[in-house]
């Protein structure tokens, strides 16, 4: 299996991954994740008390809400890495990298403010997962980049 072929399955899987963690997140975060949020984002933002009922209602939706925009994300990156990335067209490779880089600055940067490092980390090792492939291919995409033998 020659390293495009691998760095372009891996960027399909990882947005597939990001569109079943955003199903995932909208339909079922009550059930899935109810003590891991209950664990790491109350202690953050309660200091250990049970947030009310409202609040408990808010939290859902905006799981919801994330989650939805995380399917809808990951979808449209998964179209993109499946036909005109594949075809090495030089917006493709931008329309992926610029957008990760904001998403992962701002989502990282309010993260960290509030003290939710477990986000950041999960973020850094997602940001990871698709801006690797796309260091490794960039030559394929400019050719500027690639290596004088």
């Amino acid at each position: 299996m020659n390293a495009e072929k691998f760095w372009l399955g891996w960027l399909k899987i990882t947005m597939c991954l990001v569109v079943l963690a955003g199903i995932l997140l909208a339909l079922f975060s009550d059930y899935l994740f109810s003590d891991f949020i209950d664990t790491k984002i109350n202690k953050i933002f309660f200091s250990g008390i049970s947030p009310e009922f409202n609040v408990e209602q808010l939290k859902k939706w905006m799981f919801g809400v994330s989650g939805a925009v995380m399917v809808g994300w990951g979808l449209s990156m998964l179209y993109v890495v499946n036909y005109p990335f594949r075809q090495k067209e030089q917006w493709a490779w931008r329309c992926i990298f610029y957008p990760v880089l904001a998403w992962y600055l701002i989502d990282s940067s309010i993260s960290a403010y509030f003290g939710v490092g477990f986000n950041v980390l999960i973020n850094s090792i997602l940001f990871l997962q698709i801006v690797a492939p796309l260091l490794f291919l960039r030559a394929q995409f400019f050719p500027q980049f690639r290596l004088q033998s």
